[in-house]
């Protein structure tokens, strides 16, 4: 009869563990998600500061005329 116990025991251990790693990998999976987005953001950032610089230089390379 103890063994029988010792094996519940270690049953419910290995089913318990298996629902934490199954856990685990639902709450890793739903974390890349907004990640993504977040990269998706910068990029969209990057990309208008770099047309924002852009014509800025344009407009102090027109103001140069000016000057002359």
């Amino acid at each position: 009869m103890e063994n029988a116990t010792k094996a519940m025991l270690i049953a419910g251990a290995i089913l318990i563990m298996m629902v934490l790693i199954a856990f685990a990998l639902i709450l890793f999976d739903s974390t890349s998600e907004p990640a993504g987005a977040a990269l998706d953001t910068s990029k969209g950032i990057e990309n208008s500061s770099n047309s924002a610089s852009q014509a800025a230089v344009s407009e102090v390379l027109g103001l140069n005329q000016w000057i002359k």
